[in-house]
């Protein structure tokens, strides 16, 4: 799968999962990058239809997290089950895999748009390469996706004719062209300052309420965190030390590292 986009490499399968259903399960997976060990034995659900907000220090794993589950990075061991098929076991992916990948999409940082190509061809190019779909078929979803993220009126635009914010809007259509079920979102809002970074989350706030997207996000919006999130999972040296509410999050835990880190962001 590539990036800002999903790919389809077999049989599409629907999602039976409803909103309140796991729709992702993870069970036991490790990573390690050399002698480091960046995920130790983690345990994590997603709900259909949630937000969960990721965060936690640089190298906690949290993005690798992110990434096992897209498909762009295989763990050493563990098990994880996408809407109750398994798909990744015995370290590798199973055929499953194949069924139910483009019902996920990854949005990155850089947003990875094609420079030489306008809006348009950048969203409608994937769809119509890996899956045969048609020149007026594709217009008619670049038309939707567009006009779920609010930019309608630059489809023939340029990436460089737009801001970073809109770029960004860009990329989040660009992954709507599968219709995915989860987005997996990795500092989408890093680069962005915090007016453009707040619409480009109630973007995503608003994919969840209207289309029931599931969003993953690793982020440092802590206000995003506590008014939109259902879950807020902390990581802590390659584990995960906390999931709770945003409000049990931020307002009620006794975990002394999730404490430091909100207190340090915060400030």
């Amino acid at each position: 799968m590539s990036e800002n986009t999903t790919a389809h490499t077999g049989m599409h399968r629907d999602i039976t999962a409803k909103s309140g259903d796991v729709l992702v399960s993870c069970r036991g997976l490790q990573k390690s990058f050399g002698d480091r060990e960046v995920m130790k034995s983690i345990d994590f659900d997603m709900l259909a239809g949630d937000i969960t907000v990721i965060i936690g220090r640089s190298g906690s794993g949290k993005s690798t997290l992110l990434r096992a589950i897209a498909g762009l990075t295989d763990p050493d061991a563990g098990t994880m089950t996408f809407d109750g098929e398994v798909v990744f076991e015995d370290a590798k992916r199973t055929p499953a895999w194949k069924q139910v990948d483009s019902h996920v999409g990854m949005i990155f940082q850089s947003y990875t748009l094609w420079p030489h190509m306008d809006v348009l061809k950048n969203l409608t190019l994937a769809p119509r390469k890996r899956l045969g779909m048609s020149e007026s078929a594709a217009l008619e979803r670049a038309e939707q996706a567009l006009a779920e993220v609010g930019m309608s009126d630059h489809i023939h635009s340029r990436p460089s004719e737009l801001s970073g914010g809109e770029r960004q809007r860009v990329a989040i259509a660009r992954a709507l062209m599968m219709r995915p079920k989860l987005l997996l979102c990795d500092e989408i809002t890093s680069a962005l300052d915090p007016p453009v970074a707040a619409e480009v989350l109630d973007v995503l706030r608003r994919l969840k309420e209207e289309e029931g997207i599931a969003v993953a996000l690793v982020t440092h919006d802590m206000a995003f965190a506590s008014k939109a999130a259902d879950r807020v999972v902390f990581f802590h040296q390659g584990e995960i030390a906390v999931n709770a509410t945003p409000d049990d999050a931020f307002n009620k835990t006794e975990d002394p590292e999730l404490k430091k880190f909100i207190d340090a962001v915060r400030f």
